[in-house]
């Protein structure tokens, strides 16, 4: 079983200046080959081979021009290399966009080193390629053996290690579905959770409480010139009211998946296949979604399921699970957004429009389930 740790490091001014050295050569090698990739399909229609574009990378960093490259650790220039062999391999394959360069400009950056790195938790250091002894710290200690680790920087200029470890465990067997053991959840936007027994969790909407100060900072920010320092600091200023915004939130998503895979009886959960990339053109409804953020939600839930042998069942995105009553299965036509509440018209039945769609999607997801049985 692989499972990534991260941890938060703190490199002395020599440190940093190699790890910026590690950045710019993994992004220059990035779009170098990508430059490469896209000559070559021109002309014959096909793409290179990733032993080709290494012979390629290997003559380059002979030329005295590029003898910078020869300055960081090679596995991480081959791992970039990497990235655009599966960039392209994705996209012919229909699974992802066509690969774009990557600007500098970007404050987020990161790179891979493959192999030869170690973790000391007594000194609290981590040692990588060319660069020995960065002081860590250590939330949480790992037993395995240590397959990558990711260096990445946030636009606040924090740097963090995110260590991927091979732990030996296998992964258990997923359990049996069973309906008394199953819950539906609907995901919403007034609230970010409804379960089909009728619980329910609030959304904080972190996003609109800091809407105010975002905007009080981003104004300032508008007014500053380019090339200034104050520029750069009104900058990481508006950066930090994000990074706050995101962390909240990827707090509280462990927090409820966490309770939801760890701490309930459940053994099978029932969501919707959400197209959130397709939900986003609202422009009305953009900014909500995107503040609550089902697609990392979903993300987090599926994989501590796979972790503790827990199934993810989905039921099509095009299910009207809203405008379905869950008791004598009336659909009706229309249902606008604003109504929280119905009754249906053929059993009188009152619904809350949330959590009769999650007790839908859970009956959905469970017919499913017993087609494919049956089939």
């Amino acid at each position: 079983m692989l499972k990534a740790y991260k941890y938060r490091i703190y490199p002395n001014y020599e440190q940093r200046v190699l790890i910026e050295k590690h950045f710019g050569c993994s992004r220059f090698v990035f779009n170098w080959a990508l430059a490469l990739q896209k000559r070559y399909y021109a002309m014959f229609g096909k793409s290179l081979s990733r032993s080709k574009i290494q012979s390629h990378l290997v003559k380059k960093k002979k030329k005295a021009q590029f003898a910078w490259l020869n300055e960081v650790n090679s596995q991480s220039l081959l791992n970039a290399l990497l990235n655009v062999y599966t960039a392209f391999t994705n996209f012919f394959k229909g699974h992802a966009k066509f690969p774009r360069f990557k600007s500098k400009k970007i404050p987020q950056r990161s790179y891979q080193c493959p192999q030869h790195c170690t973790v000391n938790f007594e000194q609290g250091i981590i040692n990588l390629p060319k660069i020995k002894g960065i002081k860590a710290v250590f939330s949480r200690e790992f037993v395995g053996n240590i397959k990558t680790v990711t260096i990445s920087k946030t636009a606040t200029g924090k740097y963090y290690a995110s260590v991927l470890v091979d732990n030996a465990d296998i992964l258990p067997t997923p359990t049996t579905i069973e309906p008394r053991l199953t819950v539906g959840i609907d995901l919403g936007i007034s609230h970010l959770l409804n379960l089909s027994d009728g619980s329910k969790f609030d959304n904080p909407k972190h996003l609109a409480k800091a809407s105010k100060r975002l905007a009080i900072q981003q104004k300032i920010f508008a007014r500053k010139q380019k090339t200034s320092k104050n520029y750069q600091k009104q900058k990481l200023a508006v950066a930090r009211i994000h990074e706050k915004v995101r962390n909240a939130r990827l707090d509280l998503h462990h927090k409820i998946t966490h309770s939801l895979i760890c701490e309930n009886q459940a053994t099978s959960y029932a969501i919707e296949d959400l197209g959130v990339k397709n939900m986003v053109k609202n422009r009305k409804l953009a900014k909500a979604i995107n503040d609550v953020g089902w697609g990392q939600f979903v993300t987090l839930l599926t994989y501590k399921a796979n972790w503790y042998g827990k199934n993810i069942l989905k039921v099509s995105r095009f299910f009207a699970s809203s405008k379905i009553c869950s008791h004598c299965h009336h659909k009706l036509d229309t249902l606008p957004l604003s109504v929280r509440n119905w009754t249906c018209p053929s059993c009188q039945t009152q619904h809350d429009r949330d959590t009769n769609a999650a007790s839908n999607i859970r009956s959905q997801a469970l017919a499913d389930v017993a087609g494919r049985a049956t089939v």
